[in-house]
């Protein structure tokens, strides 16, 4: 007699002793057996088992196969986010500056957080100085007079080679609630044209002074002047500024000699500038072109330094390290200067890293015919010849008060006190992704007087003198919440969230393989038990 399974396994056997009868009653109570609802196991005919019962008819997923594919996908996810990490992404889109993100959005359009205080000298012992009383000049510094700078961009092109270009403007607003100076104060201070134009034409031939000498008496000019403080800033005219346009045109094409009327007047600039992933982190946002030049404003090829991967200050480039030199770039500067790095400080909850302005940043160079900053004849360190960006007008740069400067600056006026707390120029960057935090700009414009001889009246009193005219401080005072927030999110909580996620999928991915595993395991051992059962019944029913 032969039986047959549902899973068209054979099994027979022969039994003469059973009647006809007796298999019909057989045959019947073992398919009672094997479709008993308690030792039911629905086998495929794969041979894999599956978990749910035959009741399970609303297909949830609780095949180990589904749990298998779930989890290994999980896996390639975490793996993912583990080569290419949302921390990664986030800094290659500040890289791309794509308009309508907030990276390209907030530098289009700086907040305005950058003061520009003002500091000008007033001379309190002209007459005891002409007289030879006192053999120096004694000055009092008066301010801070304090301005807004406003940055704009405009005219923004992305270039084919990976650059961008656009026109940075800047303006001086003043703020009257931060001032407690009086602009209507008169001062005293060094006759600039007067003084200035004697220093151009210090080794000129005799009839050049003569004509000079002229020029100084049928304006009755002196050597110094008193003015308010607003029109010594912007409204600096006088009747021989005007009479020195028709003997030095180039030393005096303008007829506002105010301090900062020169700065900001038309202080627009094309700038071309590295972005996006193919220049990399190290040079995002650093010069390529200033004024479609790739040298010095004014200083053309005969000068070796180069704007060329410098920055103006709104942005740094991603990844800076303890050993990064910034080299940094401002036009009223006339060169470019390099911030090493000096120590740690946390701003906002992020650390950021203290850039400082290199103590010799104004000093002497070697070789000294590759020195394009030494004037003739030559300066003392601590004093860098800037006259190229001011129509060949006699000035130097340096650290306010000569700060770092060499000893014999301190010598040609009284009343200076460098300090470094005050007079130092540094900026606080947050390394990884390289926003600014905080920055203090400073430096000190002075008149260079050479060897004033030929020359008549009192001029030649300030032969060979140095006269501190003012000095700036460009001071970022923070960042606006928005941008705090984004930095903080970027630097701070990004990276937990990416390793938090990261893990949660690996945890994930285990949890359902190995309960996958385990399911497929416990179903293959009831399979088989369940199996030994009904061989155990088939026998002892075949055996009554």
């Amino acid at each position: 007699m032969r039986f047959q399974n549902d899973n068209s396994d054979d099994v027979s056997f022969e039994d003469d002793r059973n009647s006809p009868g007796d298999d019909v009653s057989r045959m019947n109570t073992e398919d009672s057996l094997l479709s008993s609802k308690a030792s039911s196991v629905t086998i495929h005919k794969s041979g894999d088992v599956a978990c749910c019962t035959e009741g399970d008819v609303s297909g949830r997923c609780c095949n180990p196969k589904s749990k298998i594919i779930i989890g290994t996908l999980l896996t390639i996810w975490g793996v993912s986010t583990l080569i290419w990490t949302p921390f990664d992404i986030s800094l290659k889109e500040r890289l791309r500056m794509r308009p309508g993100l907030p990276a390209f959005d907030w530098w289009q359009s700086p907040p305005d957080e950058v003061l520009l205080k003002v500091y000008i000298f007033n001379i309190t012992n002209v007459d005891r100085f002409l007289s030879g009383e006192d053999a120096k000049l004694n000055l009092q510094e008066i301010g801070p007079i304090v301005y807004r700078e406003k940055l704009l961009h405009t005219n923004v092109t992305f270039n084919d080679n990976g650059t961008l270009t656009y026109v940075a403007t800047r303006k001086a607003i003043y703020l009257p609630e931060e001032n407690n100076i009086d602009l209507n104060q008169t001062i005293t201070v060094a006759n600039l044209p007067v003084l200035g134009m004697a220093s151009y034409f210090w080794d000129s031939p005799f009839f050049e002074k003569f004509g000079f000498n002229m020029l100084v008496s049928s304006s009755n000019a002196n050597v110094t002047t008193q003015m308010t403080i607003y029109n010594y800033l912007w409204n600096y005219t006088e009747p021989i500024v005007e009479m020195g346009k028709n003997i030095a045109p180039k030393l005096v094409p303008v007829n506002n000699l105010g301090v900062l009327a020169r700065i900001y007047e038309n202080f627009s600039d094309t700038v071309t500038v590295y972005v996006g992933t193919e220049n990399g982190n190290e040079k995002f946002f650093l010069i390529d072109k200033y004024d479609g030049s790739e040298y010095l404003p004014s200083h053309g090829d005969k000068c070796e330094d180069k704007v060329v991967n410098s920055t103006e200050g709104v942005a740094y480039p991603q990844y800076l390290t303890k050993n990064s030199i910034i080299r940094y770039w401002r036009k009223t500067l006339c060169f470019v200067t390099s911030l090493l790095f000096e120590y740690e400080k946390e701003f906002y909850g992020v650390n950021t890293y203290k850039y400082t302005l290199a103590n010799n940043t104004y000093d002497r160079t070697e070789p000294e015919e590759k020195d394009c900053y030494k004037m003739d004849p030559v300066l003392p360190s601590g004093l860098r010849d800037t006259s190229q960006c001011f129509w060949d007008f006699p000035i130097g740069t340096s650290f306010p008060h000569f700060l770092y400067g060499d000893p014999k600056l301190k010598d040609f006026v009284d009343g200076l006190q460098p300090e470094k707390s005050k007079h130092e120029s540094y900026v606080y960057v947050e390394p990884t992704i390289g926003i600014p935090i905080t920055s203090r700009a400073r430096s000190q414009s002075n008149l260079i007087l050479r060897k004033l001889e030929g020359f008549n009246g009192d001029i030649d009193k300030f032969s060979e003198q140095v006269i501190p005219m003012f000095w700036a401080d460009y001071h970022q005072v923070g960042l606006p919440w928005y941008i705090v927030s984004m930095m903080y999110f970027t630097v701070k909580i990004l990276p937990i969230f990416q390793r938090v996620w990261t893990a949660l999928l690996f945890i994930s991915a285990v949890l359902l393989i190995n309960s996958a595993t385990k399911e497929h395991a416990e179903s293959r051992k009831s399979y088989l038990m369940k199996n030994k059962v009904i061989q155990y019944e088939r026998e002892v029913f075949l055996k009554a």
